[in-house]
């Protein structure tokens, strides 16, 4: 088994793209068939590229430094893997507002309602809502307004 680096992701993102320089679900089975891979940003990039939607959506596009670069931030995050589910499946592409709401154990409550259902704030969804609203703000603000909830 070989351990995922940062350098090494992004060394075999570029090495399996696509024609047009484009990462797509099909790289990951690619990298499946020819390594033997493990670690957390092996197993963050397989949620991040379950779908190329979500991958461009998270990424910012589908060019292998910006997945890598992406993939890279959430497995820095202190976000456990379901919670990485969680905010991505909720719509969040920054994990850093995230990783407050889960360390003060509101990060289910906030993104998922009574019925299962991914919450709305505002008519968006909320990962996507709080990644917009908390952009750059510090992890105090985003306490207090977990807080007020």
């Amino acid at each position: 088994m070989v351990a995922m680096t940062q350098e090494i992701l992004r060394e075999e993102l570029r090495r399996h793209a696509a024609p047009g320089d484009e990462v797509t679900p099909a790289v990951l089975e690619q990298m499946k068939a020819q390594g033997t891979w493990e670690g957390r940003r092996w197993e963050v990039l397989q949620i991040v590229a379950e779908d190329s939607e979500r991958m461009a959506y998270l990424a910012g596009g589908v060019r292998p430094d910006e997945v890598a670069t992406w993939v890279g931030f959430w497995s820095d995050s202190d976000l456990e893997l379901e919670q990485i589910r969680l905010v991505i499946s909720a719509g969040g592409y920054d994990p850093d507002p995230f990783r407050v709401l889960a360390r003060l154990g509101t990060l289910s409550q906030v993104l998922v309602g009574d019925t299962g259902e991914v919450r709305r704030i505002e008519g968006e969804l909320a990962g996507a809502w709080i990644s917009d609203r908390f952009a750059g703000a510090t992890d105090d603000e985003v306490e207090t307004w977990a807080r007020s909830l």
